[in-house]
């Protein structure tokens, strides 16, 4: 079972069976390899990769298509893992990732070498999928606005898209779909934060330079979107 199965039946496992929720709007502890060669082994290969970065980015921007395809090769598939977190089904997890990668191209005259390409890269990805997360808000408050009386309630008549998930395991699956349902009922920017803080792992001071806010307000956005995140899970009985 892949990490990302693993982690998405842990929160199934939380969502319905822990007595004690509480710990949900803490920071997830990772436990981290400190072996001295392990850790020498990964620096090396991080460094041998950005420097391929560098130098694909570098020919890219001249014009030099090859070296394109290459950065897309590269790194498409963080690309997606990062995205499906964000994405509500499969088509709209392609656009994405696609979108991802033109935003790339027209942005990479504003790239500069002192700054870690694959960072650049995830931050566009991030926005990428904040803006889809507005999107989707938008039309779903449309959709939430009845043309006449004949049309159903909100949440009636329509089924909520299927979240997708990489893993093959049913119960993976399901726990990806209730999280992302949970989540949607959020603002557009609690949602990147929750998403990023505690499903991907980054710290504040990331996603403050990924959304350019100062770590303070970052802070309080996050204090004020696990309160929103705390009422709708009393209002699903989570508590």
């Amino acid at each position: 079972m892949n990490h990302a199965a693993a982690e998405t039946q842990n929160l199934h496992a939380f969502f319905c069976h822990a007595p004690d929720r509480t710990h949900l709007f803490e920071r997830p502890v990772t436990r981290v390899n400190t072996n001295p060669a392990n850790t020498a082994a990964r620096t090396a290969a991080a460094a041998d990769n950005a420097a391929g970065d560098d130098a694909c980015a570098l020919r890219a921007r001249e014009g030099d298509a090859g070296a394109m395809e290459s950065l897309v090769m590269r790194h498409q598939d963080a690309v997606a893992r990062l995205l499906w977190r964000f994405a509500h089904n499969r088509a709209d997890l392609d656009d994405l990732v696609q979108e991802t990668f033109l935003r790339m191209v027209r942005g990479l005259g504003g790239w500069r070498s002192e700054q870690p390409f694959a960072h650049w890269l995830l931050r566009i990805a991030t926005n990428t999928g904040r803006d889809y997360f507005r999107r989707q808000s938008v039309r779903r408050r449309h959709m939430a606005e009845p043309d006449n009386a004949d049309d159903p309630p909100p949440g009636r008549g329509t089924a909520m898209p299927e979240a997708i998930d990489p893993a093959d395991n049913p119960a993976a699956r399901a726990a990806s779909s209730e999280v992302k349902e949970i989540l949607a009922g959020l603002p557009p920017d609690d949602r990147a934060l929750l998403t990023l803080y505690y499903l991907e792992s980054h710290s504040l001071a990331e996603i403050a330079a990924q959304f350019g806010w100062t770590v303070t307000a970052t802070k309080l956005r996050a204090w004020r979107a696990r309160g929103r995140l705390r009422a709708r899970l009393k209002e699903r009985a989570f508590f």
